[in-house]
C-alpha cells in the first residue's frame, strides 16, 4: 500500500484536512472540513484546545481517516519567518549558529520562543578563503502558540509530526503554477478568517513572508455591527455577495467597505516593502486564495492596488485529485480551501529538511531520556562503588583482626617481659604489622565521596556511559609535566602551579592515594564538554582533569547527534578514606 501523508489546517473558521498518497504525481485522496466555534480560535492562535480537538474528531469520524500522525500549520503575526544569511557550514553547525544569534534575530524573549531553520540555497565559494553563503530560512514562534497547537490536535487522540508554518506550505502547493519561464518573483496573498498570509517567493524560494491579524472576520463582524445581525447571519450575507437582495447586498457593501480597504492597504504595503529591497526581483504576478479570496470584485481591487496581473490560486493542478466525495462540477469551489492542508502534507513527502517547531520539545523528550540514562548509569555506578566498598571493608576487617592479633601477642608479651629476652624483637614485629596496615589504608580511596562529588557538579547536559578507577603505588619517578598532559587533548586543572615546565609532584607514601580515573561520557555538543571540564576541575580530590578524546558521529534522522568523549583525572590527597583514622584510634587504644 502506497504510503499516505496527512496535512491539517486549523484554520479561524474550519479545520480543513488533506491526505495525500505519496507517488510520482501526489494524490489527493481525501479532503474535508468542519466549523469551528467563532471564539475557539483568534488571530491564527488556538484560544479553546477542547472545542479545536472535538472538531479534528468529528472531521477524523466524518472522512473515516485512521488515527496516526500529522503535519499541522501556524500562522500568526507572532510568528516569525525572515531569511538569514550565514556561512555556509553542516546544518549541526548552523543550529547552534542560529541558537548563538538567536535573541538578535527574532523579537522574542529566547527563554519563550521556539524555532527551526531550512536551508534554501548555498553560495559557492569564491577562493580556498571562502566558505560559501548559505541562504537559511529561520522560523521562530512563541512556545505558548505551539503548544496549544500540539495539545489540541493530541486531544483528538493524533500524533504530530511536523508543526509547520502556513506560508511554506502555500509555496509547495502553488508556486510557479502557470508561471512559466518568465523571470521574476510570484506573490501569494491567503486571506483567511482571521489571518491574512502574504508570501513573496522567486522560483519556490521564499524571500518575503508576514502575517497580517486580520483577515474576513473583520468584514463580518463590520456587517453584523452595521446591520444589526447575529454574526452567524452576517457571514451568510457576506458569502451570498451579489446574490444577496439588492438592499441587503448594498448595506453590507457598504459596511464592509473601511475594513476591506484597510485590510487591501496593509497587503500592498507588506508587499511595497519588499519591492523596495535591495535585489528583490521584480513582481510578475499575484496569486490569491483563502475564503475570502470569493469575495466578488477582491481580485480586480487588489490588482489595481499593486498594478500586476491578480489570479485566483489553482491548487489542483499541482496532485491529482482522486475520488474525495465531491462531483467535478463542485471542485472549483474547493480551491480557496486547498492550498493550505495540500502544502502542509506535500511537506511530509521527500527526504530534504523540513520546519518543525517541535524540534525544541522533542530535543527535550531525548534530554529526558538522557536524565534516565544517567539514572541507570548512576545505579550501576553504585553497585560497582559498593562492591568495592564491600572489598575495602573486608580488607579492613581483616586489618583490624590482625590488629587485635598483634595487640594480644603484645599483651602475652608484656606479660612474660621478666622472663623473655626477645621482648625487644616481639615489639619490632608489633610495630612492622601496624606499619603494614598503616601503609595498606594509606591509599585507600573513598570511592563514595568521589560519586557525591561527580553526581553534584555534572553539567545536566552531559551524562556517563563508562567509569574505570586505578590506584597506583608510590613511585619515586617524575609524573608527566603539565604541558604534556595538555598535548593529549583538553584540559583543565583547579591548582594555582606555576606556568613553564613544572613537573607534576610524584606520589610518595604518606601523601595519600594516587591514580586515576576515566570517565566514558556523552553530552548535546562540545560546549557540553567544555562545561565538564570547568565543573568536574572544581571537585577537589581531583586534578589534572583533561579530555583526551571527543567525537561527533554524523547525525541519523530524528536522532540528535550527540558528543562522545573521554576524559581523565588524577587523585590528590582530597581522595583518601577515612578508615585508616579508625584503625589508628583503634591500634593507639
Amino acid at each position: 500500500m502506497a504510503r499516505r501523508v496527512i496535512g491539517l489546517d486549523i484554520g479561524t473558521n474550519a479545520v480543513r484536512v488533506s491526505e495525500i498518497e505519496v507517488g510520482p504525481s501526489p494524490i489527493l485522496r481525501a479532503f474535508g472540513q468542519v466549523a469551528l466555534p467563532p471564539e475557539a480560535m483568534r488571530e491564527g492562535e488556538v484560544v479553546d484546545p477542547g472545542a479545536v480537538s472535538a472538531a479534528i474528531e468529528r472531521l477524523w469520524r466524518e472522512l473515516g481517516l485512521r488515527k496516526g500522525e500529522v503535519r499541522v500549520g501556524i500562522a500568526s503575526p507572532r510568528v516569525i519567518v525572515r531569511p538569514v544569511e550565514l556561512p555556509a557550514m553542516p546544518d549541526e553547525e548552523l543550529a547552534g549558529a542560529l541558537r548563538f544569534q538567536a535573541q538578535e534575530l527574532i523579537p522574542i524573549p529566547i527563554e519563550e520562543a521556539v524555532f527551526d531553520f531550512q536551508v534554501l540555497e548555498t553560495t559557492p565559494p569564491v577562493d580556498e578563503q571562502d566558505a560559501g553563503t548559505s541562504r537559511v530560512l529561520l522560523v521562530a514562534a512563541h512556545r505558548d502558540a505551539v503548544q496549544r497547537v500540539v495539545d489540541a490536535v493530541r486531544g483528538a487522540g493524533l500524533r504530530v509530526g511536523a508543526v509547520d508554518v502556513v506560508p511554506l506550505g502555500l509555496v509547495r502547493t502553488l508556486a510557479d503554477v502557470g508561471l512559466g519561464d518568465e523571470a521574476g518573483a510570484e506573490a501569494i496573498v491567503s486571506i483567511g478568517g482571521g489571518t491574512t498570509v502574504i508570501v513573496v517567493h522567486e522560483d519556490g524560494l521564499p524571500r518575503f513572508v508576514r502575517i497580517l491579524g486580520v483577515g474576513g472576520r473583520a468584514l463580518t463582524e463590520a456587517i453584523a455591527r452595521e446591520l444589526d445581525l447575529p454574526f452567524e447571519t452576517a457571514e451568510s450575507v457576506k458569502r451570498q455577495g451579489d446574490l444577496a437582495p439588492d438592499e441587503l447586498g448594498a448595506r453590507a457593501r457598504a459596511a464592509m467597505e473601511r475594513p476591506l480597504h484597510d485590510l487591501l492597504d496593509e497587503v500592498r504595503g507588506s508587499i511595497d516593502y519588499y519591492r523596495t529591497q535591495s535585489g528583490a526581483a521584480p513582481l510578475r504576478r499575484v496569486l490569491v486564495t483563502g475564503g475570502t479570496s470569493r469575495l466578488s470584485g477582491l481580485n480586480e481591487r487588489l490588482g489595481r492596488l499593486l498594478g500586476v496581473q491578480t489570479e485566483d490560486a489553482r491548487p489542483r493542478d499541482r496532485v491529482v485529485v482522486g475520488d474525495i466525495g465531491f462531483p467535478p462540477e463542485e471542485l472549483p469551489t474547493l480551491d480557496p480551501y486547498l492550498p493550505v492542508p495540500i502544502g502542509l502534507a506535500l511537506g511530509g513527502i521527500g527526504t530534504a529538511r523540513r520546519i518543525d517547531l517541535t524540534t525544541l520539545e522533542k530535543r527535550e523528550a531525548v534530554d529526558r531520556r538522557v536524565i534516565a540514562g544517567i539514572a541507570a548509569a548512576a545505579v550501576v555506578l553504585l553497585a560497582v562503588l559498593t562492591l568495592l566498598t564491600t572489598n575495602k571493608a573486608s580488607a579492613v576487617a581483616k586489618a583490624r583482626d590482625n590488629v587485635t592479633a598483634a595487640r594480644t601477642a603484645n599483651n602475652r608479651l608484656q606479660a612474660q617481659v621478666s622472663s623473655l629476652g626477645t621482648v625487644q624483637a616481639d615489639q619490632l614485629q608489633v610495630d612492622a604489622i601496624k606499619t603494614q596496615v598503616t601503609g595498606l589504608l594509606q591509599g585507600d580511596v573513598s570511592w563514595g565521596r568521589l560519586l557525591q562529588g561527580i553526581a553534584r557538579t555534572i553539567p545536566s547536559d552531559v551524562w556517563l556511559t563508562g567509569f574505570q578507577g586505578n590506584i597506583a603505588k608510590a613511585s619515586s619517578g617524575a609524573a608527566p609535566s603539565a604541558a604534556a598532559q595538555t598535548a593529549a587533548g583538553l584540559s583543565g586543572n583547579t591548582s594555582a602551579a606555576p606556568t613553564g615546565n613544572a613537573a607534576v609532584t610524584p606520589a610518595v607514601a604518606g601523601a595519600g592515594p594516587s591514580g586515576s580515573i576515566t570517565f566514558t561520557a556523552s553530552g548535546l555538543d562540545f560546549t557540553s564538554v567544555a562545561a565538564w571540564l570547568q565543573r568536574v576541575s572544581g571537585i577537589p580530590s581531583f586534578s589534572n582533569v583533561w579530555v583526551s578524546s571527543a567525537t561527533r558521529p554524523a547525525p541519523t534522522p530524528g536522532q540528535p547527534a550527540v558528543v562522545t568523549f573521554t576524559s581523565s583525572a588524577t587523585f590528590n590527597a582530597g581522595a583518601r578514606s577515612d578508615r585508616i583514622k579508625q584503625v589508628q584510634q583503634d591500634t593507639a587504644g
